[in-house]
């Protein structure tokens, strides 16, 4: 049908949106997500889409990933609506296949990646503006409409995202402008996007107070100078980070408040005993989950048993009971077992070798976004939290079509 080929461009159109609203808008992310599905399902050219996931080993992953969170729904303890809870989320990943084959010219994913800096170009000056304490005031009261007081403000400048949303994607948006300060053609282009990945840097670690900000920042800094001079830019870029970190929690009161606290509440923590604070909250997440993967080594709790198995480890206790331990792989091995941490593992080892196959620059890209990922779900459990999961699905999605370049 001579239209087929037009709705397949709309699809490419919408996923790139989509890149937009993510950083934006939980609701208009649905609604793109959502289009951009019903529009690859009937735009037709099947043989072409199946073929190009076909040959994308990390989609084809991705699709394992998911069978084996169906799968768990099967076993382990919790109801239908535990079972769900973690299999919307999970089914996510299927964004990877999705958007392989929509994207398979370059242009459309330089335009995608473009898309979502705009996003976050448009955060960064809203940032800045309240950190200033320049926003109206109708403005930011909307903003931070339903949200904690205490936590926003001057003090803490998040926009459309809470702290560890905004400083992780801060930080991702940071390492893409000086990628792009690295590719541009003139020095002007060059001075005004490092300049741009310079500000959004100083946003993570001056102006927002989410610690997983500041791990990933660091990270892709790191990379970043090693993938640039070597082992000479990693060992000066790792000094550089030490500095800068010395020089925020000097003159920067979030960034030394939530330094201080960290190292505090974690010198305080006691096993086995409540304890409200960030940091020993979650190790005590940490230890009951811990001791449910020893009494499930194997196959897990199955998808929904978690909160169930989660809550019979502390009973007798004053502690809280809780659906999430801030640590994906602590997560995904008391639901899955050991066999399970290992196949979440080999997708991640997988997409790191399969990106080394990308051109540049969407090999460093791929692999800095995987990454700060793979840092992040060490004190998050990223695949439940809506932008983060949303975000490595587009953006896995957009960069590893370009898989498909060698076989076209």
């Amino acid at each position: 049908m001579p239209f087929l080929p037009e709705l397949r461009n709309v699809a490419t159109w919408c996923a790139i949106a989509l890149g937009f609203a993510i950083p934006l808008s939980t609701g208009a992310s649905n609604v793109l997500f959502a289009v951009t599905a019903v529009l690859f399902l009937i735009s037709g050219a099947y043989r072409e889409k199946f073929a190009a996931i076909a040959r994308n080993p990390v989609a084809l992953a991705a699709l394992g990933l998911c069978a084996l969170v169906l799968l768990g729904c099967a076993y382990g303890g919790g109801n239908w609506v535990d079972k769900k809870h973690y299999l919307v989320k999970y089914l996510a990943l299927l964004g990877i296949p999705l958007l392989v084959p929509l994207f398979q010219s370059r242009a459309s994913r330089i335009q995608a990646l473009w898309a979502f800096v705009a996003a976050m170009l448009l955060t960064l000056a809203l940032s800045c503006l309240s950190w200033l304490d320049f926003l109206p005031l109708a403005f930011r009261m909307k903003l931070d409409e339903g949200r904690d007081l205490a936590l926003t403000g001057a003090h803490n400048a998040i926009v459309f995202k809470l702290s560890i949303t905004h400083g992780f994607l801060m930080a991702i948006t940071a390492y893409l402008l000086a990628q792009a300060a690295r590719q541009a053609d003139s020095a002007r282009w060059r001075r005004t996007l490092g300049g741009l990945a310079a500000l959004a840097a100083v946003n993570v670690l001056v102006m927002v107070l989410g610690r997983t900000g500041y791990v990933a920042l660091g990270l892709l800094g790191i990379y970043f100078f090693a993938c640039r001079f070597g082992r000479r830019g990693m060992a000066l870029a790792a000094v550089a980070c030490v500095l800068a970190g010395a020089a925020a929690y000097q003159w920067s009161e979030a960034f030394h408040t939530r330094i201080s606290d960290a190292v505090s509440e974690a010198t305080h923590w006691q096993p086995g005993k409540d304890d409200p604070s960030s940091i020993g909250t979650r190790l005590n997440y940490y230890a009951n989950t811990l001791s449910i993967i020893k009494q499930h080594p194997w196959s897990g709790v199955g998808t929904g048993g978690f909160e169930t198995a989660y809550a019979e480890q502390i009973k007798n206790s004053a502690m809280e009971p809780s659906n999430n331990p801030h640590n994906q792989y602590l997560l995904f091995a008391a639901q899955y077992g050991i066999f399970g941490l290992a196949a979440l593992l080999g997708m991640f080892a997988l997409y790191w070798r399969q990106a080394g196959r990308l051109a540049p620059p969407f090999q460093e890209i791929a692999r800095a976004v995987l990454l700060a990922f793979i840092a992040g779900n060490l004190f998050n459990s990223f695949m439940l939290d809506f932008s983060e999961r949303m975000f490595f699905a587009w953006i896995s999605g957009v960069l590893l079509a370009g898989l498909s370049d060698d076989a076209a």
